[in-house]
């Protein structure tokens, strides 16, 4: 099936969470696939490329953004063949700047407390203590495969400016929240626009529940034209 969704994943989390959802979205009829993250050290230059590459073989029409990937969107629709994008619970750049860091100041303090090895953090599943992490995956078992995959990202990951083109919210976008985590980027989707769903739900709500994360996003879709 020709791939007419391509999945940004979050670089703290890792491709393998987001099967569910690529699943989903082709029970649906909408072919779907997960950007790698490149091989290496992972620094914001090296993962843009190779989410800038892999969009453009692709040619999907649509890109959907989770999480972290969200700051990236603005640098990857400048540099690769982009319709349109829906966010899903995604960061967004909401400082009218030429560029972003890839976390609020406040979060960039929280992970320099974190602890190192090689001066690299621990997977981001074992950055919270397991009682309130472990709700948010459909088992153990999942909590496992994805700490088993996610990057463990060097600490300059949150502080290295990334580049936001000017005018890139006026580009075909929509956003889909789960809950109030992302207050501040509902606020500016619907500010700007955007066609806006909110799901009661987590942060890996599309884990938890693909089909109802693919309902959305292929409605979301449809409101994009």
């Amino acid at each position: 099936m020709p791939a007419d969704v391509i999945v940004l994943p979050s670089p703290l989390l890792g491709p393998a969470g987001y099967e569910p959802l690529v699943d989903a979205l082709a029970a649906r009829g909408a072919g779907a696939v997960v950007a790698r993250l490149p091989d290496g050290a992972l620094v914001p230059a090296a993962v843009l490329a190779a989410f800038v590459d892999q969009v453009t073989a692709s040619a999907a029409p649509l890109l959907v953004a989770h999480s972290n990937a969200g700051y990236l969107v603005p640098a990857v629709r400048a540099a690769a063949p982009v319709e349109s994008v829906v966010f899903v619970d995604a960061a967004l750049p909401l400082a009218a700047a030429a560029t972003t860091l890839l976390a609020p100041p406040q979060f960039g303090e929280f992970v320099a407390g974190l602890p190192q090895e090689d001066g690299l953090l621990p997977p981001w599943p074992l950055w919270w203590d397991p009682a309130d992490v472990l709700p948010l995956f459909p088992s153990r078992e999942w909590f496992t495969r994805v700490s088993d995959e996610a990057p463990r990202l060097p600490p300059s990951w949150f502080t290295t400016p990334v580049e936001v083109p000017s005018g890139w919210e006026a580009l075909p976008a929509a956003y889909l929240g789960f809950g109030s985590t992302y207050a501040e980027e509902l606020a500016f989707a619907r500010a700007a626009g955007w066609p806006v769903e909110e799901v009661d739900g987590h942060h890996l709500h599309l884990l938890t529940d693909p089909a109802a994360t693919a309902g959305a996003v292929l409605r979301l879709r449809e409101r994009l034209g």
